[in-house]
């Protein structure tokens, strides 16, 4: 935590660094919200800022007034930390894994650009250290399996979604027998564990949907430009699901024992969840959503150490799970009920 004595200056600081970095400059409310304050303890800051830097030039936007740099006075104090970098290669080294070979690629540039402001003394001892610091963080080498998708198709729905515009995608089947063209709004990439999905408007369904990135053989940016559905809010529209898959959202109750209580109030199984401490020490949570497999291939992770309290759908198709794992692992003889496959049936 940072030394009250210093806050003021920090404050300062961050100030200027944004001066440096906005070309409309800062407001009142930018202080406000930077410093933590109100309007008045604000424009005290302001004003301390004002005679600092009176090269200040004073912009009017309608009623209220924005200062702003016209010249840079920070200069090499603005050059990137160790920090700064090892944070930036972790997020290539993720995108690489969940296979956003494209933004990983601009991210990596961007590092590139950074190093180059670095004095060339400093560059050598820099290097060393952030080889250390990724290998120690371990997102570098991190395994597990994840899709390989093609880098030409992710970079052109990347230029749709920038541009606003129409794509035609070409599909494969699940059984990669056939393949189908269906012209599509792209609206955001959804990636991470496991598969990874385009968000877009399907012009067939007249819905937006998800099309799985690995599925796609081919996409072409056409020349027409999309907008989004009026009043469309992606956060919202993904919170319907646990995961991927989309259906009728159910109530979803799951009871942990208590030797794992501390891990559970660490996870964010869903956006709108409800932790409930019980008195025996288990914890209960609570969300809505859909998507029972998906649900069930989490629920394996916690063992017998998790109960499903509801719904019943979910404790018929985690049972139907469970034995179709039995089954599998007793050579087919098991006489389970379900099949352990990927799609999912909510």
């Amino acid at each position: 935590m940072t030394d009250a004595r210093y806050a003021q200056y920090e404050n300062l600081l961050r100030l200027l660094i944004m001066l440096e970095g906005r070309s409309d400059g800062i407001g009142i409310a930018d202080i406000e919200e930077v410093a933590g304050i109100q309007r008045r303890a604000a424009e005290r800051m302001r004003d301390v800022l004002l005679r600092a830097l009176p090269q200040l030039e004073e912009v009017r936007e309608g009623a209220s007034k924005r200062w702003r740099l016209e010249a840079p006075v920070l200069n090499r104090s603005l050059a990137p930390t160790l920090e700064d970098l090892a944070a930036l290669n972790r997020a290539v080294a993720v995108l690489e894994a969940s296979g956003d070979a494209g933004t990983a690629d601009c991210l990596s540039t961007l590092s590139d650009r950074l190093r180059a402001a670095l004095e060339r003394r400093s560059r050598a001892r820099f290097e060393i250290d952030l080889e250390a610091l990724l290998e120690a963080d371990g997102v570098v080498h991190r395994p597990g399996p994840r899709e390989v998708l093609d880098a030409e198709v992710v970079g052109c729905l990347r230029e749709a979604i920038l541009g606003g515009c129409w794509v035609e995608l070409d599909m494969q089947t699940d059984a990669g027998r056939m393949s189908w063209r269906n012209r599509v709004g792209p609206i955001a990439f959804l990636l991470g564990e496991g598969r990874q999905y385009l968000v877009g408007f399907s012009d067939y369904r007249q819905q937006v949907q998800l099309f799985r990135l690995a599925r796609l053989r081919g996409a072409r940016v056409l020349s027409e430009a999309y907008e989004r559905p009026e009043g469309f809010d992606l956060s919202r529209w993904l919170a319907r699901s646990f995961g991927t898959w989309r259906d009728q959202p159910q109530a979803v109750e799951w009871r942990f024992a208590a030797h794992v209580a501390a891990d559970v109030r660490q996870f964010r199984f869903h956006p709108d969840q409800r932790l409930t401490d019980e008195t025996d020490g288990s914890v209960t949570v609570r969300f809505t959503a859909s998507g029972l497999d998906e649900m069930g291939w989490h629920l394996f992770r916690w063992g017998d150490a998790v109960r499903v309290v509801a719904p019943d759908a979910l404790r018929e198709r985690y049972a139907e799970m469970l034995a179709a794992a039995e089954a599998a692992l007793d050579g087919g003889q098991g006489g389970g009920q379900g099949k352990l496959t990927g799609k999912s049936r909510s």
